[in-house]
């Protein structure tokens, strides 16, 4: 029915359509028609009016050359006053010949030029001279003396030459001497076909035609016997009169017939449009009302039924707009049915939601519930097939939720979830993924028995990180568990998943971590790390540089460990223990440094990191920064120099066996219970163990550099026997020299 409906308007407005375009569009190329036709009228105007003013400059061009020539000019002059007796009269005549020639040279259009003396009826031609009566042309000039031109340029005319050979002319006639002489006349002659040829080359065309006409309107250049159909049909569309000449152009096409036609077919298509448009005009409407009825008996129906709609006051509304009133109903319609399908959603939501706990936690989980129907939430298709669990978490989540706002926030998550979606739909697996916490999206994937042997969902993961990484401004980190054998074990690949997310602290940012690639650890392997800590702490306590590299060492045995979050988090709390245990015995100053410069930022550090790497770079550039400002305070005590001066001789006389505060304070000539307290103040710790700290470490580095005895370490060091050696050993490093050297061998 719907089809039918549609077919009905377009094929009854689609061919009012078509019509009134085509006939649009031949108004359009009648309107170009006219165009052209203006177009084309004025292009013979200009094409008529550029040859008349070559005309004109050829022929002036000529004139103003004879005058130019023969207006000053003496032999001229004597040519019509000399008397016939004068014996220099043919040397004259001969100047005049010479100028003749030259004339008819310079000008190609001029074919002959020839002077008439009228004081003896003499003709001095450029190829000869005689009387009138034998020059061929002198019935012509008997003409010009009986009946002088009133124009310069006479009318076309035969000419007749020496040889006897007569051809079409125009002719120059001047009196002379010039410019208004009376003795005789100056005639130049210029052949038709001459000036026919310069104007083909000027004014050629293959739609127009050209006619020159004399002052008579008698034909000197064209067809003057234009016959038939072509002559018929021509039609003069520019005439133009020269001033200089008198002479006339008479211009127009070639072919009239079309070009009448065009001229007529503005007005006759212009009413064919009007007429095309008031028909389509009246068959929009015809068909418009034959189309309403449908629409009327819907409205009627709908009249008919207003309490059923709960809403029966839109019919009263807009009772005049037919259409409004439907629109406005299926607005309804469609609002109770979108409140309809949110609530559905929601509790489809929450159905789902809850759902997927239950799937994580492995609470109420049994096959007799009910869920192998349940698995349509999730899109799976049996229970006891392989599953796998991950989770993605977004990196530094407290700066994701203060550079995003909210609205930004849940379009980010909803990129993620299509990544995973998208980037698994041509694996074979199926997925269910949710957002278990703000910064957590759980991924729980059904695999095929024929898929169960790889490693499908670590692919994926890694495509969706690498992703997130390149395309948006965050990272993610992914904790991968193991595959399950069935819907109740994925609880267990699920807090595998967590327990592989635990270790982004040494895996860092972007990665993915496996299950499998995590080392179970006891908990024992946290104690390698304590000794340099204890270290740490006190060469940083007592100012001494080598606190770094056992920084560094500290941090480098936590990476090689592979240490999980809540690991690395322990660590650092017994490494501010042992700095507060260490640092409190330190004058009051000092400490208060120590815990506004020290403590305090390394506690906000521990508590936000993400990565040992930042944790690292942060915690180094503070305790480096603390380390700086101690020494600051150091340097401003008054004892100072004396310590600093105490420092270099215990340093120099730590392995010496009778070395001792007495010794001490009898070489700076102080009391030993001043210098005592001196000490402790400064370095926060007594001499006694600032001495054994010296040795011990002195010990340590013979022990792993070389292969020499314990006893004769011991010796070296300041110690004569070796079992307090041992003890002291034990005591501030944990373990006897023996297995410290068996650790590092």
């Amino acid at each position: 029915m719907r089809k039918k409906w549609r077919n009905r308007l377009v094929f009854a407005y689609l061919p009012v359509f078509i019509l009134v375009i085509v006939v649009l569009l031949w108004i359009f190329f009648v309107t170009m028609s006219e165009l052209s036709k203006q177009q084309a009228l004025k292009a013979n105007e200009i094409y008529a009016e550029n040859t008349m003013q070559y005309v004109d400059s050829k022929l002036r061009t000529v004139e103003q050359y004879i005058v130019q020539t023969f207006l000053d000019d003496q032999s001229v002059i004597d040519f019509y006053s000399t008397s016939p007796f004068a014996q220099n009269r043919y040397l004259n005549d001969r100047d005049v010949y010479k100028k003749l020639i030259l004339l008819r040279d310079s000008f190609s259009e001029i074919d002959s030029v020839y002077l008439y003396r009228t004081r003896d009826q003499i003709v001095l031609s450029d190829t000869s001279m005689m009387g009138l009566e034998q020059f061929p042309n002198s019935p012509y000039l008997h003409t010009l003396i009986t009946a002088p031109p009133a124009n310069r340029w006479s009318l076309g005319r035969e000419y007749l030459d020496n040889s006897g050979v007569t051809r079409p002319v125009v002719s120059l006639v001047m009196r002379m001497p010039l410019p208004l002489g009376t003795e005789g006349v100056l005639v130049a002659n210029i052949k038709l076909d001459t000036l026919s040829k310069l104007l083909d080359n000027v004014s050629r065309s293959k739609f127009s035609y050209l006619h020159l006409l004399d002052v008579h309107g008698e034909y000197m250049i064209g067809d003057d016997t234009i016959s038939g159909a072509a002559g018929a049909n021509r039609e003069d569309v520019t005439v133009m009169k020269s001033e200089y000449t008198g002479w006339t152009i008479r211009s127009g096409f070639v072919d009239g017939v079309v070009f009448r036609f065009l001229s007529n077919l503005n007005a006759f298509w212009l009413v064919i449009g009007i007429v095309t448009v008031l028909a389509g005009a009246l068959w929009i409407v015809y068909v418009s009302r034959q189309n309403y009825k449908p629409i009327e008996s819907l409205l009627e129906r709908l009249s008919s039924v207003p309490l059923q709609l709960q809403k029966p006051h839109i019919l009263g509304q807009v009772k005049h707009d037919e259409f409004k009133i439907i629109d406005n109903l299926l607005d309804h319609l469609l609002e109770q049915f979108g409140k309809y399908r949110l609530e559905n959603d929601e509790n489809f939501s929450y159905r789902r939601r809850y759902l997927f706990e239950q799937l994580l936690t492995g609470t109420q989980l049994k096959l007799e519930d009910g869920w192998d129907k349940e698995l349509s939430h999730f899109g799976f298709q049996e229970t006891n097939a392989p599953y796998q669990a991950a989770i993605l978490e977004i990196d530094k989540y407290s700066n994701f939720t203060s550079a995003y706002t909210n609205k930004d926030q849940y379009l980010i998550k909803f990129i993620i979830d299509n990544v995973v979606q998208e980037i698994s739909q041509n694996t074979g697996i199926l997925i269910c993924l949710e957002w278990i916490e703000k910064h957590r999206l759980c991924v729980v994937c059904q695999l095929p028995n024929e898929l169960a042997s790889g490693d499908p969902l670590h692919g994926i993961m890694r495509k969706t990180v690498d992703w997130v990484h390149t395309n948006v401004a965050i990272t993610i980190t992914c904790g991968l568990g193991t595959k399950a054998s069935g819907l109740q074990q994925v609880s267990i690949s699920y807090e595998e998943a967590l327990e592989a997310l635990s270790y982004k602290t040494t895996f860092g940012v972007s990665s993915v971590i496996d299950f499998k690639d995590i080392n179970t650890k006891s908990g024992e392997e946290i104690f390698r790390s304590l000794p340099a800590i204890r270290e740490l702490v006190h060469f940083f306590r007592i100012g001494e540089a080598q606190w770094e590299r056992h920084y560094d060492v500290l941090f480098a045995e936590i990476r090689n460990q592979l240490f999980s979050r809540e690991q690395v988090v322990n660590l650092m709390n017994y490494l501010l223990f042992h700095f507060y245990k260490e640092m409190s015995g330190l004058s009051p100053e000092y400490l208060e440094c120590w815990r506004e410069y020290a403590l305090n930022p390394i506690n906000e550090w521990v508590a936000s990191f993400d990565t040992v790497d930042e944790l690292e770079k942060e915690l180094h550039a503070i305790l480096q920064d603390a380390c700086l400002r101690l020494d600051h305070l150091r340097a401003q005590r008054s004892q100072h120099d004396l310590i600093d001066q105490v420092k270099a001789y215990i340093e120099d006389e730590f392995n010496n066996p009778d070395f001792s505060l007495v010794m001490l304070s009898e070489r700076f000539k102080l009391t030993p219970n001043y210098l005592s307290r001196l000490f402790k103040e400064e370095f926060g710790e007594k001499f006694i163990d600032y001495l054994a700290g010296l040795r011990i470490e002195q010990a340590k580095h013979l022990l792993v550099t070389t292969s020499t005895a314990i006893q004769e370490i011991a010796v070296k060091v300041g110690y004569t026997h070796t079992f307090s050696f041992i003890r002291v050993f034990k005591k501030l490093v944990g373990r006897t020299p023996g297995d410290y050297r068996k650790e590092f061998h």
